[in-house]
């Protein structure tokens, strides 16, 4: 009789240390999928506020023609009375 107290008690204690070992994991986990959504979030905030593609090819093509740009007015300028 007392073996098998002693062999529940055992049982039950390994039980509980399991539990607490699993509720911890899960305590882990909710944290983990916290921080992703977080990083979700900003990703797409970020994404937001990014140049659409279209307009970046845009802006460089506009940024390459300067150089041009600014021949062609100093050449008007010196051709000029």
């Amino acid at each position: 009789m007392v073996a098998v107290v002693l062999g529940l008690g055992a049982i039950l204690t390994l039980q509980r240390q399991h539990a607490i070992a699993l509720r911890e994991e899960l305590k882990s986990a909710q944290a983990e999928v916290a921080v992703h959504r977080e990083i979700q979030a900003e990703n797409l905030r970020l994404k937001q506020k990014q140049i659409p593609p279209e307009e970046l090819e845009r802006l460089r093509a506009d940024r390459a023609a300067l150089p041009r740009l600014r021949a062609e007015l100093e050449a008007l300028q010196k051709a000029a009375p």
